[in-house]
């Protein structure tokens, strides 16, 4: 009973399928209507005809399907598989196919009906078996030979999706990568562009963020001889650490390029781990939206990294104004962002362990 009430759902979500896409989606609200019409008839499609692929396993329907190295259960679901997707695969391609994504007989087979034929190849042998009785192990080559014959078509069908969807995605990822090698060559040019057009007169700051370690070689050595040729460049630098918030902008010049007066920038970095840690007990007090991220744009690993590589002078002492910074972290967060963690956090609490 129940096995035939499926049937009866498999056949209005077929028709279902058919009629939706015997002809073009128009566009607009009547547009979405049919697309969403034809989402649930083949999700429809997919589902009831595993549920009577089930039923009829249940039944021992399929006690005459052998297959040497896998099991019974495992070619019923192979086979439930490919029909439902083939099917389903044959009426959509009528109204939407993109050439080069697909292997081009499957557009052949949609164009020959096969959204129709092969469910009738399947569905009507699987009809007999569940409603007339046979010898156990035995069925009938006028069953057998119209299944056997739909579900290898619905295999071929099914290798031609798989590979359809894998060749799909490897264009895309290669469009994805061009794409990105495209914007990134574009945006290298105009960081030398930019660089290119800076005058002595123009402020370092400009430039300063293209000097960090991470930028392409000839970006960075070309922002880094730009500041130089500026006169008083160690002296603009000192200036932007002690003066003003454009701190971490300096960070990414000392993180990687040696200054000719490290001595002199001790106190200035001081005075800006200070200035630091001043803006974030501000900002945890201030805040209304905190979040884990919060005070990553200081660059503080850009900072540690520079003190450790050239300013761990003799007499210099970054360690109090850094216990200032890992104080100001501590600062009471307002009740709703008491789970907040800082990921600065552990970054500080690192090199305050390695300089006890």
């Amino acid at each position: 009973m129940a096995g035939n009430f499926l049937f009866i759902l498999i056949t209005l979500s077929l028709f279902g399928l058919i009629l939706i896409t015997a002809s073009p989606i128009p566009s607009g609200d009547r547009g979405m209507e049919a697309g969403i019409l034809l989402f649930l008839c083949a999700v429809g499609f997919l589902l009831l005809t595993g549920l009577l692929a089930w039923n009829l396993g249940s039944r021992n329907c399929f006690d005459w399907v052998k297959m040497p190295g896998i099991s019974r259960n495992g070619i019923v679901f192979i086979g439930w598989l490919a029909f439902a997707a083939a099917t389903v695969a044959s009426a959509v391609f009528k109204i939407e196919w993109h050439d080069g994504e697909f292997p081009q007989y499957l557009r052949w087979l949609s164009q020959a009906q096969a959204a129709i034929w092969l469910p009738l190849l399947v569905l009507v042998p699987a009809f007999i078996l569940l409603n007339f009785e046979r010898e156990a192990g035995y069925v009938s080559d006028f069953v057998k030979i119209p299944m056997m014959t739909g579900f290898m078509l619905s295999v071929l069908m099914g290798l031609g999706l798989l590979f359809g969807l894998f060749r799909t995605n490897m264009q895309h990822q290669a469009a994805k990568i061009e794409y990105t090698k495209k914007q990134n060559d574009e945006q290298h040019d105009k960081h030398l562009e930019w660089i290119a057009e800076q005058k002595p007169t123009d402020p370092i700051v400009n430039i300063l963020s293209l000097t960090g370690r991470f930028h392409d070689s000839d970006v960075r050595d070309s922002a880094v001889a730009k500041v130089k040729s500026h006169p008083d460049w160690e002296a603009d630098l000192i200036r932007l650490l002690s003066e003003t918030e454009f701190d971490y902008q300096v960070y990414s010049f000392i993180d990687g390029n040696q200054v000719e007066h490290p001595e002199q920038f001790v106190e200035p970095i001081n005075r800006s781990i200070r200035r630091i840690a001043g803006e974030i007990k501000s900002g945890i007090k201030d805040s209304n939206n905190l979040q884990d991220w919060h005070f990553e744009h200081f660059s503080l690993e850009r900072l540690f990294r520079a003190i450790d590589e050239q300013f761990s002078l003799p007499g210099a002492d970054y360690r109090p104004a850094v216990l200032e910074l890992r104080e100001a972290l501590d600062t009471p967060k307002p009740e709703r962002f008491k789970n907040v963690k800082f990921t600065v956090t552990p970054l500080v609490d690192d090199w305050l362990k390695k300089h006890p």
